[in-house]
């Protein structure tokens, strides 16, 4: 019996949990281990590389994996010429990055980077390898298998850091782990796909794709810009141990980021896709998905923020101290990254790329805005600048989907606040847990266990449509499966 829309989305929503859930765990163990032996320095200098290595992944792919998932026609001759036009500017783009490494090395005064950037970027020509067969398997919403190349890869590569680590190759263990990660998943990828590219290559197929995906990549060049930009005036500036903990901190908030946004945005995309002629129907998917993520965000980066302090002293040692104001603030704008990312997913399914991009123009005005008003601060001022910054865009982008979906900006700051506000009345509920519990780890599990209870039994309590939705599913699936057991 083939599955309805809900089901399909349930099944995406799932496996891209699995998905996600999967790879965060493996990079928490991996990433305390390897935190506990290597030095905020290890972690600046690799980080100095990040905006490079982001750019570089979102002008190869140019957005036509999304134009490609977007096309309900595409046909074997699209997906082969934009593999073979991937390849092309993989290799050029590597080139180009190889030549300028010494250039990086002088910007950040670090002659070490020459070395350690042209390994790094060899990542970007092999990821370009598997692109389209990861673009079909999410077309197919088959997840998955997907999830199950994900975990190896990670699992594979996360090993391999390990052994680097304990065998005292300091930096290199943190530069080798992406040219790793890359080259399995990319393996794995042609392994798990049955598609291959045909001997055809089409400008016109190219013109076509590019004529949506140009100004999504724009949008994505700009995003990926104001997300890494702070690594590059943090490391310019401020002394490389500030970078490494500012790095770090990333690394720990976009855990609970990369779970939630990647998850849903991932799952929901195709589905969205495949409705996009019916409007209504399209905005009430897209309205119920802005609940489930609220439902889900508020609580986890929240909670974060609350655990912040005994999280990272338990987790990386009391080295890594100065790392917790940065988690915390980044976890708050963290919110605002999530909610902004589904609402453009909203405005990609509509077909507006135009709009993307004025709104990616007005981002990056505002986070220069910021940058121009914290740089001569201290470094602490600047990340919570950037958190403004997330917060002005996240609401210009309400605005602009009241624009283009008939979806009224109230409307969705109403869907949003229940689960804020009780995510808040939690918050300064249980924080003065800290001042009360000093052994660390049972404040920890004290305040984790205390906020889900409490978290459940008010959603719970207020009627909280979501949560029954939940629930229904959960006892629904399991009430069938003792029935069949039963039979």
């Amino acid at each position: 019996m083939a599955k309805t829309l809900k089901e399909k989305t349930i099944w995406a929503l799932i496996w891209n949990v699995l998905d996600k859930v999967g790879q965060q765990i493996i990079l928490f163990i991996v990433g305390i281990l390897v935190a506990r032996i290597l030095s905020s320095e290890d972690y600046a200098l690799v980080g100095m590389l990040s905006i490079f290595t982001a750019l570089a992944n979102i002008v190869i792919e140019s957005g036509f994996s999304t134009a490609l998932i977007r096309k309900n026609d595409a046909t074997s001759t699209d997906y082969s010429s934009v593999f073979y036009f991937n390849m092309g500017a993989s290799i050029v783009v590597y080139l180009l990055l190889f030549l300028c490494a010494p250039l990086i090395a002088t910007f950040f005064n670090q002659p070490s980077l020459t070395l350690i950037a042209r390994i790094v970027f060899l990542a970007i020509p092999v990821n370009s390898l598997s692109l389209i067969q990861t673009t079909i398997l999410t077309k197919q919403i088959n997840f998955k298998k997907l999830t199950k190349v994900n975990f190896i890869s990670l699992l594979a590569s996360g090993l391999l850091s390990l052994y680097m680590a304990y065998t005292g190759c300091g930096v290199w263990t943190l530069v080798v782990q992406p040219v790793s990660l890359a080259i399995v998943r990319s393996m794995l990828l042609w392994i798990a796909s049955s598609w291959r590219p045909v001997k055809e290559f089409s400008i016109q197929s190219i013109k076509e794709l590019f004529a949506f995906a140009s100004n999504l990549m724009l949008s994505s060049i700009i995003n990926t810009g104001f997300l890494n930009i702070y690594s590059v005036f943090i490391g310019k500036i401020y002394p490389l141990q500030q970078l490494g903990y500012y790095s770090q901190g990333g690394k720990m908030s976009d855990m609970g980021v990369t779970t939630i946004y990647g998850s849903i945005q991932s799952a929901t995309f195709p589905i969205f896709s495949s409705i996009q002629d019916d409007k209504e129907r399209l905005l009430r998917a897209y309205r119920k998905t802005i609940r489930f993520t609220s439902f889900l965000t508020f609580p986890a980066m929240i909670g974060m923020v609350l655990v912040g302090n005994p999280f990272i002293r338990i987790a990386l040692t009391d080295k890594w101290a100065n790392t917790i104001p940065f988690f915390q603030l980044l976890c708050v704008g963290g919110i605002f990254t999530i909610l902004t990312a589904i609402n453009s997913n909203f405005l990609k399914v509509s077909g507006r790329s135009d709009i993307m991009l004025k709104l990616e123009v007005f981002k990056l005005i505002v986070t220069a805005i910021a940058l121009v008003c914290t740089l001569d601060q201290s470094v602490w001022v600047m990340v919570a600048g950037q958190v403004v910054a997330r917060i002005v865009i996240y609401l210009s982008n309400v605005v602009m989907v009241h624009k283009c979906g008939n979806y009224p900006g109230w409307y969705q700051i109403k869907d949003i606040t229940p689960y804020l506000s009780m995510s808040l009345v939690l918050f300064a509920c249980l924080y003065p847990l800290s001042f009360i519990i000093s052994n660390l780890v049972l404040l920890l599990c004290t305040q984790i266990i205390l906020f889900a209870i409490a978290y459940i039994v008010l959603n719970k309590l207020l009627g909280s449509a979501i949560f029954d939705e939940i629930m229904a599913l959960l006892f629904k699936k399991k009430t069938t499966q003792n029935n069949q057991s039963a039979e």
